[in-house]
């Protein structure tokens, strides 16, 4: 397979040092970075970089025929876009300082260690990339529709922030650097990671896995592989998920789980695009994009010292944090038919009509497990219910019992009695009918969100009676 170039616009190093550009291309090769151009005569620069596609120009400041300082100056002016940034055996603060004002980005000093250079380069492909993406995100929320909305279609959602969110995500998914999915248990983590991919444009497959509870020894196995003869029984070499994703994506479910040692390893892959196989002293490049993903508070976890500080900013290049289903109960309407519907395929059962009182019903609960907790409440109730119409008798005694609100039925049979006795206390003094129908709607719009459509079905008023009554507080 044709190896993709990395990243989308080329690195050109311009020095008249023959040898510092061999070994500086070769180490940058070999780093994953391998769009690279080498010139040796600076005056063949300006017209190079006409001819477009550079994105980071790194300049020697002392060369014959054009100095570094000359084209600093004319590409600044002519392609601003451009990160450049000074490589100079002259240790000198004033040059330093002329050459930060005419627009260089970085100003490194003679003689370097490689990995000095390969950090700058990296920091200036990364600064490049978040500003093109910062650019593309603006264009993106200013439009009203997704550019590829079949990417989302295994998400159902009629939810604005969702749809922004989805913009954000069509923005980021060609990046290389690491997305971070954050969210509640349920909310569908696992799909945007799949949405990212599917995005991506990346070659290579989309490999899946959940490290909770994995220990150090295995979870390196799983995704660094190993060689021949690295523990008994390593009859063979075998590849790792993070080999089996080259060119493509591996989804690291329950990332907030990840042990110490773990983690390390983790933060090297990132950090310098390789790694090793157990039993093996060489390191293997890597091409593979990496997702994470967890419904921890990491930050609660970065101040307890259970995760490392570096590796949380390496994973947060970009983040996407799902909603909670309570912060977007108008998907209500969407989600509950699609499970009945789904519940009564699985059991071969005819589709029952369902009321819309059932949206207003389970706009009262928090789903704590979102979506998954209300799939499976939806195909529970189904598989109950015995009527042409969804009867809402085990739904309601079921939300009782998820509230813990415990209500004894005998008492329900009674003449006069009626569950609202255990739900509403008052003091001495009654509210009049106003105060209590204004409180009525106030309750059931702090339950929604501020959704007055779903405020009037949860009362069962009409939506123009809800708008009056709040004009008239």
């Amino acid at each position: 397979m044709e190896q993709s170039r990395y990243p989308s616009f080329t690195v050109i190093l311009v020095d008249d040092e023959t040898e510092f550009l061999n070994s500086a291309t070769i180490a940058l090769r070999r780093d994953g970075i391998t769009n690279v151009e080498a010139i040796a005569d600076s005056r063949q620069v300006m017209d190079r970089v006409a001819r477009g596609g550079c994105g980071v120009l790194v300049l020697d400041l002392t060369m014959p025929y054009v100095s570094g300082k000359e084209i600093l100056e004319q590409v600044a002016k002519e392609f601003p876009e451009i990160f450049v940034f000074i490589v100079t055996a002259v240790n000198d603060l004033q040059s330093a300082v002329d050459c930060m004002k005419l627009g260089a980005r970085d100003y490194i000093v003679k003689p370097l260690q490689q990995d000095q250079l390969l950090g700058a380069i990296r920091r200036a492909i990364e600064s490049k990339l978040l500003e093109a993406e910062t650019a593309s995100l603006k264009n993106s929320l200013l439009e009203n529709s997704l550019k590829h909305p079949e990417a989302f279609s295994s998400i159902h959602t009629n939810s604005a922030a969702m749809n922004n969110l989805f913009k954000y995500v069509e923005v980021i998914a060609p990046s290389d650097l690491p997305v971070l999915i954050t969210g509640e248990t349920g909310t569908g983590k696992e799909l945007m990671a799949e949405a990212i991919h599917a995005l991506s444009g990346r070659k290579g497959k989309y490999v899946c896995v959940n490290i909770a509870g994995i220990d150090d020894i295995v979870l390196s196995d799983t995704l660094f592989g190993h060689v021949r003869g690295a523990f008994t029984g390593a009859e063979r070499s075998r590849k790792g998920l993070i080999e089996e994703a080259a060119q493509g994506t591996v989804f690291l479910d329950e990332i907030g789980d990840l042990r110490p040692e773990s983690q390390t390893k983790l933060l090297r892959l990132l950090q310098e695009g390789t790694f090793h196989p157990v039993g093996s002293d060489s390191a293997t490049l890597s091409s593979a994009r990496v997702i994470a993903a967890t419904n921890r508070d990491l930050k609660t976890l970065l101040r307890t010292g259970e995760f490392r500080a570096d590796l949380y900013y390496r994973l947060q290049a970009h983040e996407v944090r799902l909603p909670a289903l309570r912060e977007r109960l108008e998907d209500l309407r969407i989600l509950a038919p699609i499970f009945i519907e789904e519940g009564c395929r699985k059991l071969g059962i005819p589709v029952p009509h369902i009321k819309p009182e059932l949206f207003s019903l389970l706009a009262t609960y928090a789903w704590p497990g979102n979506i998954r907790e209300l799939r499976g409440l939806m195909v529970d109730t189904v598989s109950r219910n015995d009527t042409d119409t969804l009867s809402f008798k085990y739904l309601k005694e079921k939300l009782r019992e998820l509230r813990n609100e415990p209500v004894d039925e005998t008492e329900l049979d009674k003449p006069g009695s009626h569950p609202l006795d255990t739900r509403v206390s008052f003091s001495s003094s009654l509210p009049t009918m106003e105060e209590m129908e204004l409180m009525l709607i106030q309750e059931a719009l702090r339950r929604t969100n501020g959704n007055r459509t779903q405020a009037a079905d949860l009362i069962g008023l009409a939506r123009a009676t809800v708008i009056k009554r709040l004009k008239e507080s």
